[in-house]
């Protein structure tokens, strides 16, 4: 229950919360890619959380900006340096970054608030006050100290260019990683990953559960089937397209990279009988997934 977060649907409904994910994009309503934030792709996050009346959320942080409006009931929120504001519908706060603190519903209605985030891509954007390393939320990459141990316990998943859902460990943006990243991905039920590449990095794979038959080359001609315990490498840039084989169990792997900023360099593969650059210059036929 300590570690329950307004946006962690599991712990959040413990607690009778309900959050809705109303966006999360890195593209602008057009299709544009939004700028990036200290060399990392940016993403857009809105929730809608409601929060029922009498609830005190658990104590955590953002390491990331964000903002909300609350639209209905009666809202308080506290730092652990004695700071408090109350908010009225209507009302909108600029959240703290990177200090430990909490929100009170206070009645006799939910609290009902939308919330925007804006954080390099990939990243956490709440975190437990019980995970900031030595008291101490998480610095921005740029500030950590080159002998300092940091610990990530990720809790919400995000989804990758590849159309998984990951959860990020170990990257350049939320441990101050130079040349690695470290993912547990997950491939649903039936599941797969758009076919692409990793530009300029090499993948380590080990493989928790299932079985995943993975299709690579230029047409994705070749296969190799892999079972629970199995390690994989893909050399840099080839082309690959993993696909659960179990309809009723989903896929887990621990995939670690040579590069920690490894979503700016995928590119997905061309749809058969299209080509799209260097990466796709060859025309396919959709291989099967017998």
């Amino acid at each position: 229950m300590e570690n329950a977060r307004a946006d962690d649907g599991p712990s959040a409904a413990a607690l009778g919360l309900k959050v809705e994910t109303l966006s999360r994009s890195d593209r602008s309503w057009n299709g544009d890619l939004l700028p990036k934030l200290n060399n990392v792709q940016a993403e857009v996050t809105v929730l809608r959380i409601t929060v029922p009346a009498g609830v005190t959320l658990p104590r955590h942080f953002h390491p990331v900006i964000n903002a909300g409006v609350l639209l209905q009931g009666r809202l308080r929120v506290e730092s652990d340096d004695g700071a408090s504001q109350s908010l009225q519908p209507g009302q909108a706060l600029i959240e703290m970054v990177n200090k430990v603190h909490r929100g009170v519903s206070l009645g006799p209605e939910p609290a009902v608030v939308v919330v925007v985030y804006v954080a390099p891509k990939g990243s956490p954007i709440t975190v437990p006050a019980a995970s900031a390393p030595n008291g101490n939320p998480h610095k921005a990459a740029d500030e950590k100290a080159a002998d300092e141990i940091v610990t990530v316990r990720p809790l919400t998943t995000v989804n990758s260019q590849q159309g998984l859902k990951q959860f990020v460990g170990i990257s350049g943006a939320n441990s101050g990683a130079r040349g690695l990243s470290m993912n547990r991905v997950v491939i649903p039920p039936g599941g797969q990953a758009a076919a692409h590449r990793h530009v300029g990095s090499e993948s380590a794979i080990f493989l928790l559960a299932g079985r995943v038959k993975t299709f690579y080359g230029p047409c994705l001609e070749r296969s190799v089937i892999n079972q629970t315990g199995d390690f994989l490498f893909i050399p840099e840039g080839v082309i690959h397209m993993p696909v659960n084989l179990s309809a009723s169990e989903a896929a887990i792997a621990i995939v670690a990279r040579n590069d920690a900023n490894e979503q700016e360099h995928v590119e997905l593969h061309a749809p058969a009988g299209k080509t799209a650059g260097p990466a796709a210059a060859t025309t396919c036929a959709a291989p099967s997934h017998e």
